[in-house]
């Protein structure tokens, strides 16, 4: 008995995540950019997703073909040339920055990931690495065809933070979340991610993220009594953590047990200043009642 109304909140948690993390703009645009103001500051239009650019051949190719006009692909083939040609590092960020900021604002999340990898590769750091796997990934999330080469490059990106640091769990972690969401693309068993995020665990046991991503699969697989017991593992660690009584608001309501559920939603509401959500939150604790 998932709700609808859960979903809603899950998406306001998740926006601030989305819009904070993933799809940081660079706070500075090179000087091509600025010249080429008219087209950057056109209306983008709705939706979530695209192929990368001209003369890739990639499963999403034409997804997302209408927000990118002629004009549009010949500035990004412009800069992306000059970007490959170009020797001073400075610029050849600045020109991977315009690019990243452009497809942001044509709202073309594979082509963010695309040059925020670039970037990564200019300056092999795990922060960029990190992000440029972070962009893959919530680019294959938006897809409504679930292309195997954005799940494919998110992981890719992950690795190589790995690479650089093999104690970093944030990457495992994210490989881990990858390969379940993504395991029917990959061609594997989404134990195989699943496996992941307990080595996580097992590495560090008060690991939030692992543990957060554990209950949401346990209550995608119907086993909700596993999902209570990692989300309330949760809260034992971090009492504050308001995507956890969600998610075990979720969990408690699946199996019927109404009061708990809306005990656990009265202390989200405790947590959150949006008057919206709480709204929301009384709203759906009277609908609930009103049922039982």
């Amino acid at each position: 008995m998932s709700s609808n109304f859960t979903k809603q909140l899950l998406l306001i948690l998740a926006g601030v995540v989305v819009l904070g993390l993933l799809y940081c703009a660079p706070k500075q645009e090179s000087e091509i950019a600025e010249k080429n103001n008219s087209v950057e500051t056109e209306e983008s239009h709705e939706g979530h997703d695209h192929a990368e650019g001209e003369g890739h051949d990639h499963e999403h190719e034409g997804e997302f073909e209408d927000r990118l006009d002629d004009s549009d692909k010949e500035f990004i083939a412009g800069l992306e040339k000059r970007a490959k040609q170009i020797a001073d590092v400075d610029t050849k960020l600045n020109l991977y920055d315009s690019l990243i900021t452009f497809s942001i604002r044509r709202n073309v999340p594979p082509l963010v990931a695309k040059y925020t990898e670039e970037k990564a590769r200019v300056v092999p750091t795990e922060v960029n690495f990190m992000l440029a796997g972070d962009n893959f990934f919530k680019a294959f999330r938006l897809s409504k065809l679930k292309p195997k080469d954005l799940v494919a490059g998110a992981i890719r990106n992950y690795e190589k933070v790995l690479e650089l640091n093999p104690d970093n769990l944030q990457a495992q972690t994210a490989i881990g979340v990858a390969s379940v969401e993504g395991s029917s693309q990959l061609g594997i068993m989404p134990m195989k991610g699943i496996g992941i995020l307990k080595d996580v665990l097992n590495k560090d046991p008060k690991n939030v993220d692992a543990m957060t991503n554990l209950g949401y699969f346990a209550i995608q697989s119907g086993q909700f009594e596993k999902a209570v017991e990692r989300f309330e593992g949760v809260l034992k660690i971090d009492p504050n953590n308001a995507e956890a009584y969600i998610y075990l608001t979720d969990a408690y309501l699946s199996q019927e047990k109404v009061e708990k559920g809306i005990e656990t939603l009265e202390k989200y509401k405790s947590l959150v200043d949006d008057p919206i959500a709480i709204k929301q939150v009384e709203d759906y604790i009277n609908e609930i009642r009103n049922k039982n």
